[in-house]
């Protein structure tokens, strides 16, 4: 049975991957972990910790490096709540080119029957624009930049993309960070944290985009240099920011606008992403299989075989031809495997039919001891009557 800790409140339909008796929740000496944005201490990954199963997109509160080390996999959830995101950028940008609150407030200040004279006789004072025929600027292109993109052209805007891989997409023109920061009257920031993409917009490219200019960041905080915003605001070199990453250094600006990270916070976003969380986790415990991982590459096997192993080393030959010499030593032949590598790690799955669990056993310990390798797992399939491990 795997022992499941729930770090963020999910409902019974997003679990019901999970509810059955080989899994149970509990809230320490877990083999996993599912989370939202809270953040995974470090001391939580104990070598019990087979994976941590993030519902949502961005994994900078787990330390991925260490999970690696520990042979601990990261899922995500990617494109579960791109629309959800997408749809508070258009709500955004909607707030940037008419005054909707400040029309309304005034309304409700007026006094009498006839509010609605009143009302049009001060309606010049709250005189918006249209952002059909406007140019936007999208920082990154992956699933919500894609959305985002097509609602825009559909709105009329003339779409500029930023990316790393520069892919094709009819409705976007591809461009250069400086062309989009000159030309755009609206700039949203769309592009995972890096070390590359940090801090990536500061005093600089502020300086050359349009002194009209709308910027919106619904990526991370670090991308933005918060200091050099408040500097543009201050000069009126910025008609107006936009972020879902509140700070206190931002508060008190009336062209600041602060959003409590409810990006992806919808009803529908929440669900699909825990249910896809909850269903990545499953497959992973109980049959190896990997999608949607931050340090581990995707991987599908068909588990069809008695027995597999599962193994996560760094890349070597050495450890290749070990395991294989680990088998033959023992004369066990391997059904079926494949194996793929990300980053500086491989991951490898090879089955086995009728074989000798205690055998398979021994190859873990003996593999285990090696440092290149950081974790192996033996699993049956689950008409064995031997327990998963």
């Amino acid at each position: 049975m795997y022992r499941v800790q729930l770090l963020a409140e999910y409902t019974q339909d997003q679990l019901t991957p999970l509810n059955e008796e080989k899994f149970e929740f509990v809230d320490q000496q877990t083999e996993a972990i599912m989370v939202r944005s809270q953040e995974v201490e470090n001391k939580w990954l104990t070598k019990d910790l087979l994976a941590i199963a993030r519902a949502g997109v961005g994994v900078n509160t787990i330390d991925i490096e260490a999970c690696s080390e520990n042979g601990t996999i990261v899922m995500n959830t990617p494109g579960q709540n791109a629309n959800a995101v997408k749809e508070l950028v258009l709500a955004s940008l909607f707030l940037t080119a008419r005054p909707i609150f400040e029309a309304a407030k005034m309304v409700e200040k007026l006094k009498g029957d006839d509010i609605l004279t009143q009302a049009e006789e001060k309606r010049a004072e709250y005189i918006g624009n249209e952002l059909q025929g406007k140019t936007i600027g999208l920082l990154g292109i992956g699933d919500i930049g894609t959305l985002v993109a097509e609602a825009c052209h559909e709105l009329g805007m003339n779409v500029l993309g930023y990316a790393r891989n520069d892919p094709e997409h009819e409705m976007i023109i591809f461009s250069s960070l400086e062309k989009i920061l000159k030309e755009s009257n609206y700039i949203v920031v769309l592009l995972p944290l890096t070390k590359d993409t940090e801090k990536m917009i500061g005093a600089k490219e502020l300086l050359q985009m349009k002194q009209d200019v709308f910027l919106l960041n619904f990526a991370r905080r670090e991308i933005v240099d918060s200091q050099a915003i408040v500097k543009a605001i201050e000069q009126n070199r910025l008609s107006g920011y936009i972020t879902d990453f509140p700070e206190a250094l931002l508060q008190g600006q009336s062209k600041i606008l602060q959003l409590p990270h409810i990006g992806g916070t919808t009803e529908e976003a929440l669900s699909e992403s825990g249910k896809r969380a909850a269903e990545s986790l499953r497959q992973f415990l109980l049959q190896g299989t990997v999608r949607d991982s931050i340090n581990f590459p995707n991987v599908r096997l068909p588990f069809r075989a008695d027995y597999r192993m599962t193994v996560f080393f760094e890349k070597s030959k050495r450890i290749r031809q070990e395991i294989w010499h680990q088998l033959d030593k023992r004369e066990i032949e391997a059904a079926e495997y494949i194996s793929e590598g990300k980053g500086a790690f491989v991951y490898l799955i090879v089955d086995f039919d009728h074989s000798d669990f205690e055998e398979l056993s021994g190859i873990e310990e003996e593999l285990n001891a090696l440092s290149e390798v950081k974790r192996v797992r033996i699993l049956k399939r689950a008409h064995k009557d031997l327990s998963s491990r």
